[in-house]
């Protein structure tokens, strides 16, 4: 569902929080309905600049958490929300497909989301507050986990969030790693083959370590036709 960018403006700007988050479990679920809130946590690497090779940072959870924060966007709307209209309808479809069969063999939720600007907030504050309001993953206990990839697209940046219970899985580096297949793309803007590559490898590495198998036409990078 594509929001108009004069709406996201608007939005982008609501205050969020100042520090870091710490999230027990990024429960929830970003299915076609919004999902209520859930206690959790966030064990979140990042990179600072999509177009260049940057280390992740280390923002492990804080010993507290801060209180719940408003949305700083609209409730999500399957996977995939562009609310910067910079992925194509066909790739759009093939990932929201690829990430349903995850969720259904995995109970892997994998969230994506595009945007202009953080305004004047860091993205790791902004997409923390996101993950937390939107519930990204299976309630805690359920067993699964929760990514979010967040992409501010004026800003030249981009930031995954991962739920505690994957952080073995991806750590810091391994996310760093992974994300420097989006370099070549991002530079070019082509965002959407960006999130693809990028998607396509984290799954490949959660596959190998949870045990589960997505078939290759699952992962494939092509485009389907509309």
């Amino acid at each position: 569902m594509r929001v108009d960018v004069s709406r996201l403006k608007a939005v982008a700007n609501v205050a969020l929080c100042a520090a870091a988050l710490s999230l027990a479990a990024l429960g929830g679920g970003c299915g076609r309905s919004p999902s209520a809130p859930a206690d959790g946590e966030a064990a979140a690497p990042s990179q600072a600049r999509p177009i260049a090779s940057l280390p992740a940072q280390n923002t492990r959870p804080a010993p507290a958490p801060s209180p719940l924060v408003e949305s700083p966007l609209p409730p999500p709307e399957g996977f995939v929300n562009d609310f910067a209209d910079v992925i194509d309808a066909p790739t759009e479809s093939l990932l929201e497909a690829k990430f349903e069969r995850l969720r259904a063999r995995a109970r892997i939720e994998f969230a994506v989301v595009t945007i202009e600007t953080t305004g004047e907030q860091e993205i790791s504050d902004y997409s923390l507050a996101l993950a937390k309001r939107w519930g990204v993953g299976p309630p805690a206990g359920e067993g699964g986990g929760g990514l979010l990839l967040l992409l501010a697209v004026k800003d030249h940046k981009w930031r995954l969030q991962v739920s505690r219970s994957l952080g073995a899985d991806i750590p810091d580096d391994v996310a760093a790693e992974i994300g420097t297949v989006m370099k070549d793309s991002l530079r070019a803007g082509r965002y959407d083959e960006a999130v693809t590559r990028y998607a396509d490898g984290l799954i490949r590495r959660l596959a190998e370590r949870r045990g589960f198998s997505m078939q290759d036409e699952e992962l494939t990078r092509k485009k389907r036709e509309p």
